[in-house]
Formats: C-alpha cells, structure tokens, sequence
C-alpha cells in the first residue's frame, strides 16, 4: 500500500514537472515566432517536442482516469496527434494524410463526449465521408479540398459536443471546463490554420495582408498546444 501511494505520488510529480516544461518550451516557442528569432533548435521541433510530452503525461495519469474508455479514446487521440503533426509540421509534406489522422482525432473525440452513441456516431461519419467521396468522383475536385471539409465537420462535430460536455455536465469539475475549453482553443487553432493558408494563396497585397498572416501563424500554436494541455488533463480525478 504505501509502496503504491509512492509511485503515485512519483507519478504527480513528474507530471506537474512535465507540465511546466511545456509552458517552458511554450514561452520559448512564442517569443521565437513573435521576434522571429531561430536558435540551433527550430520551432517547429520544439512545439513537436511539447506534443509528445503531452502524450506522455496521458500515459502518466492512466490510473487516476475518470472511465477506462475516456482515458483510451484520449490517449489514442494524442498518439495519432502526434503522427499528424509529424506529417504536417516536422515533415511538411503528406498533407493529405496528415489531415487524415486529424479527422480520425476528432471522430474519437467526438466518441469520447458521447460515448453512449457510439455506433450512430460512427455510421454519422462514415455516411458524411461516403457522400463526400461521391462529390469527389462527380465533381472531379481536389482531394485534399474533400478531405479538409470533412476535417471540419469533424471538427466541428467535436468542438459542438465538448461544449454539451460542459453545459449538460456529463464531466465532474473542472474536466468539463477544461473539455469545452480545450476544444474551443482547437477550433480557434483551425480557424488560424485557415486563415494562414487562404492569406498564403493570395498575391501580395501590402502590409496589412502580411501582418494578418503573421498574426494567423503565430495564433496557430497560440491556441493549440494549450488545447491539448487542456485535453490531455481532462480526464484526470481532481480531488
């Protein structure tokens, strides 16, 4: 018993240490976009470095979980996060994929808030993707096009039934603040990713359209890794 109260107590220790790390790595990552500064350590490996920690303390606070099945779909998620953000922010390139995964992310999230739906969620989602497909063959449009508005819908569907998490109080405090929370940043994140990539494809129109675009990128992370802090810990028993 007490060897066990130990290793728990072990555990909460290098959880809380992880987490000021990350708000560390945070702080650092944000003045170097701000600024525009580069160090031997790119950006873009530092905020991959917080994803995996992030992942980490999920494992780390596996016991002290609310439901089994919560802490599985959650811990699947930030596995999966941290192959889509290998694809998209360290690699930068398989796009496509990279989307993919996200999609997979907020469909397991979307799993996790309503988990007595399951089976309607998942045929939800595969019908939408189905419907997609065909409007992808008929229509002869871009791929990545198709699989970014299901990514929204996903998304979407996601952020919607965290905030029902909250409002309908399906979680014990403060793990439904922290769900709603979590998936607002990540939908504030998206819409950044958005805007960045829209302002990206347009011609260069002047400060103005340059300082939005800088503005957009350094949301990006702004909002995401605080979404996935607050998502990795929302499982969590507070006592």
């Amino acid at each position: 018993m007490v060897i066990g109260m130990q290793i728990k107590n072990y555990k909460l220790k290098i959880v809380k240490t992880l987490l000021m790390f990350i708000g560390i790595l945070y702080l650092i990552f944000l003045y170097m976009d701000i600024f525009n500064i580069q160090i031997f350590i790119p950006t873009d490996i530092i905020k991959f470095i917080s994803i995996i920690l992030t992942f980490i303390i999920s494992l780390l606070l596996e016991e002290y979980a609310i439901n089994a099945k919560g802490i599985f779909l959650l811990q699947l998620g930030l596995f999966l996060t941290i192959f889509a953000d290998l694809f998209l922010l360290v690699l930068n390139r398989k796009y496509i994929l990279g989307i993919a995964l996200f999609c997979i992310i907020q469909i397991l999230y979307s799993i996790r808030y309503d988990s007595h739906r399951t089976k309607a969620t998942i045929i939800n989602f595969i019908t939408i993707f189905l419907i997609l497909i065909i409007i992808y063959i008929t229509m002869e449009v871009d791929f990545i096009f198709v699989i970014s508005i299901y990514y929204i819908i996903c998304l979407l569907t996601s952020t919607i039934r965290g905030i029902r998490v909250c409002t309908d109080k399906l979680y014990p405090s403060p793990n439904r603040q922290m769900i709603a929370l979590g998936m607002i940043f990540f939908l504030f994140c998206d819409i950044n990713v958005g805007f960045f990539n829209i302002i990206g494809y347009m011609e260069p129109a002047g400060k103005y359209i340059n300082l939005l675009h800088n503005i957009s990128s350094i949301s990006i992370w702004l909002f995401y890794l605080p979404s996935q802090v607050l998502l990795c810990i929302s499982e969590h028993i507070f006592k």
